[in-house]
């Protein structure tokens, strides 16, 4: 934070003003308590900083299993969301620098099921933060869920994520990239035949 040398002297000023008026304040404890004052703002700034960002909890089914959503950047960053259903049924949509853009489906089996839970327990998924973020505007963020019979739990990723975070996101894109999707074809039930 940058402030004007200025208006950091008439607060000082004022401050001093201000113990001057309260009562028979000396000159010296007058001074020692405007560089106590001073000396506090630096801790406090560098507490603002590093208070972690609120974010909303992401709004899902309760038949969703696992969710991935990456968001862009300015330059190339895959962009897509994978929903993952407790049927095993999921839905992709890829919207761009992705292997698969538009809109698929495809079927994860009981045993891919149990690994993204495998996973999640493994690294301690439900142990961490909802959010890692910093006050950065070029970087690509992802939204995790997993909902599973015994991990239920969402994070929101941008920054200083533990490895474990990204290891897990690795992982799970390249299980998804892995997977034979299937172009989707909405049914249009007024359609004529």
């Amino acid at each position: 934070m940058v402030s004007c040398k200025n208006s950091k002297k008439s607060v000082e000023k004022a401050e001093a003003e201000k113990l001057e008026n309260q009562g028979n304040i000396s000159q010296e404890e007058m001074s020692e308590n405007v560089e106590l004052k001073a000396m506090a703002e630096p801790d406090r700034i560098q507490k603002q900083e590093t208070i972690e960002v609120d974010r909303l909890a992401p709004i899902f089914p309760d038949s969703l299993y696992f969710r991935m959503d990456r968001t862009p950047c300015f330059g190339q960053c895959p962009v897509y969301t994978v929903n993952v259903f407790r049927s095993g049924w999921a839905l992709l949509e890829g919207r761009q620098f992705f292997d698969y853009e538009g809109t698929y489906t495809t079927k994860f089996n009981e045993e891919e099921l149990d690994r993204i839970q495998k996973m999640a327990k493994d690294i301690g998924y439900a142990k961490l933060r909802h959010v890692y973020d910093a006050p950065v505007t070029d970087l690509p963020s992802s939204t995790t869920i997993v909902n599973s019979q015994d991990v239920q739990h969402w994070v929101y990723n941008r920054m200083n994520a533990p490895d474990e975070l990204r290891n897990f996101e690795l992982e799970m894109e390249s299980m998804i990239k892995d997977k034979q999707w299937t172009v989707y074809t909405k049914v249009n039930p007024n359609r004529a035949e």
